[in-house]
């Protein structure tokens, strides 16, 4: 009886690990193939905050931030501050790798510079820096991202191509 019972647990046991391995993996690879921006879990996030902040109408900015690396990764939704033409967020030092964000229409589309931004003494690109993360800037005239690594402005997407994978590459 104890061997039986013991071969239960065993078998149990197995199927439960190679159960778990298997998700670690499927949620490892998350789209691999395709820019992180282009990934269905970040399409989706991206269009939540622009629902949230008004699609970019009242001048109130809300963001997500993702943790872990680009083939392994976790969103984290950052509450609303209902601040006007910026929003403090917290990321987290060594784990935070992209800050989303959205842009009000009368603002740029591009991530701000010390010399762009609306707020004294912050911007986009000198936040990435200070955090080593880069930084997306979701807006109605397009998807843009400032990558810190290479101090590089990018126009990813045109216009709202960005709330779909359609014509994503």
């Amino acid at each position: 009886m104890k061997t039986l019972i013991y071969e239960i647990f065993w078998r149990a046991g197995v199927t439960a690990i190679f159960f778990a391995f298997a998700m670690i993996l499927a949620v490892a690879a998350h789209g691999q193939d395709k820019p992180i921006y282009c990934q269905a879990p970040v399409i989706q996030a991206m269009n939540h905050i622009w629902a949230e902040s008004d699609n970019g109408r009242t001048g109130v900015e809300a963001t997500f931030i993702i943790n872990g690396t680009p083939r392994a990764y976790h969103i984290v939704q950052m509450p609303m501050t209902y601040e006007k033409i910026k929003q403090s967020v917290y990321v987290y030092p060594g784990a935070t790798f992209a800050l989303y964000h959205v842009h009000p229409g009368n603002t740029g589309q591009f991530p701000s510079t010390p010399m762009t931004s609306a707020v004294e003494g912050i911007s986009d690109t000198a936040s990435a820096d200070k955090g080593k993360f880069d930084i997306y800037v979701v807006h109605q005239d397009g998807l843009s991202v400032y990558y810190w690594q290479t101090k590089e402005i990018v126009l990813l997407r045109k216009g709202m191509s960005w709330t779909s994978r359609k014509g994503c590459v």
